[in-house]
């Protein structure tokens, strides 16, 4: 029985030792992947068919009561640029209302376990508002065995769950493709679909 209790006692000094090893390992890999998430969005902006902009920034976690900063949990972020909607609105004054969706983020965040957890915040907007705050893409236990192979496949797979939560995609999602082999689970879209609900407004005026 002694032995029972005493090895159910040491789980803990493994337990943080696995803690403390992930927590290196991702101090260890952030520096590598911010530079590959740095050369992605390089590529995007140079070659993308539509330039939203794409950049990457880094995070430290936050403590709002003494309003500190933790060095030793960074994370990353690969985002996009926030996108004119195509939609302006004039009145008799001359005043106009336009409308913008906000940008993407496939963000890399490691937790107090020492995992990293890859989150999708999607676009929104005033007309079109998420369901979910955010996707998970995917969680990796062991941040060392990370390679950019599988970056690039999380990237992928973020950008294009990213784009049906956009007013440009949210159609797109449900369409049957002509090639029924071809067809592949969606990727997670934490959106709702909203109609858009503007009053109609009965004048003889022409609007430009």
């Amino acid at each position: 029985m002694t032995d029972n209790i005493l090895n159910a006692a040491n789980l803990y000094a493994l337990g943080i030792k696995h803690v403390e090893d992930r927590r290196a390992q991702w101090i260890a890999k952030h520096d590598e992947l911010e530079k590959h998430l740095k050369e992605i969005a390089d590529t995007l902006n140079e070659k993308a068919a539509y330039k939203q902009g794409f950049y990457v920034d880094k995070l430290h976690a936050f403590n709002e009561e003494i309003n500190g900063s933790c060095a030793r949990m960074p994370s990353l972020s690969l985002r996009s640029g926030d996108m004119p909607m195509q939609m302006t609105f004039r009145n008799a004054l001359g005043e106009r209302k336009e409308y913008t969706e906000t940008g993407f983020q496939i963000s890399f965040n490691p937790t107090i376990t020492g995992q990293v957890i890859v989150l999708l915040f999607p676009h929104e907007s005033d007309l079109s508002k998420p369901a979910n705050p955010y996707a998970t893409l995917a969680v990796i236990d062991e941040p060392g065995n990370i390679t950019m192979d599988v970056i690039d496949e999380i990237v992928a797979r973020g950008i294009e769950a990213a784009f049906y939560s956009s007013f440009t995609g949210m159609s797109e999602q449900n369409r049957q493709p002509e090639d029924q082999e071809a067809a592949k689970e969606p990727p997670p879209v934490p959106h709702s679909t909203n109609p858009i609900g503007f009053r109609r407004y009965e004048t003889t005026e022409k609007v430009k």
